[in-house]
């Protein structure tokens, strides 16, 4: 009956040789612990929302245009202060222009050439026939420097009207002058007069 008892004994040893085997393995691999690196923390993926495009700015406005009547103005300015030969040259530049040309704008030059403060009586008469005659021949037509044609007759008309006013004054004072001379020389004559007389009787007098 020795068999049975072998094949026991041997099953022991070989599942203690497991057991053993088992705590080795165990043992080593807790003594030699195997560090695992940290891995990051991903944070959630954030979300960029696209900004609006800005508004386009609007376009620059474009220059105001400049009105023949402001360059006049500004024409006006200018010869002001022109020395008197200088007013001259540019006159005959002017009227050469218009004689050529025929411009509007060029005849309202010569107007105002002739409206300066030094200018002579005769040419602002001169300046107001002229436009006296550019008003009547663009009554019935579109012009664009019809309104500061009438600006301008209606002023040198006033001007006219306050030199007129200014010169019948002047000839009233020089009026009054004449007759306070002749009175004063009357009065002269009566004291010169009277003075004789007196003379006259202080030799009567004596004698």
């Amino acid at each position: 009956m020795g068999g049975p008892p072998s094949r026991l004994s041997g099953l022991a040893v070989a599942a203690a040789l497991v057991v053993g085997t088992t705590l080795v393995v165990g043992t080593t691999l807790g003594g030699c612990m195997i560090t695992v690196p940290n891995q990051p923390t991903t944070s959630p993926p954030v979300v960029v929302e696209a900004a609006e495009p800005e508004p386009m700015p609007p376009p620059p406005a474009p220059a105001p245009r400049v009105s023949d009547s402001e360059r006049l103005l500004y024409y006006y300015e200018y010869v002001l202060a022109l020395t008197p030969e200088q007013v001259a040259r540019e006159s005959e530049r002017t009227q050469r222009f218009f004689g050529q040309h025929r411009s509007e704008f060029a005849l309202m030059q010569l107007v105002l050439l002739r409206c300066l403060p030094a200018a002579p009586p005769k040419d602002r008469a001169q300046a107001l026939e002229t436009l006296a005659l550019y008003l009547k021949e663009t009554r019935d037509r579109p012009s664009e420097l019809r309104p500061f044609a009438l600006m301008l007759n209606n002023l040198l008309l006033e001007q006219q009207r306050q030199d007129a006013e200014l010169q019948a004054q002047a000839q009233k004072l020089k009026e009054e002058a004449r007759r306070y001379d002749e009175l004063k020389q009357k009065l002269d004559a009566l004291v010169e007069t009277e003075r004789k007389m007196l003379e006259r009787n202080q030799e009567t007098r004596s004698q």
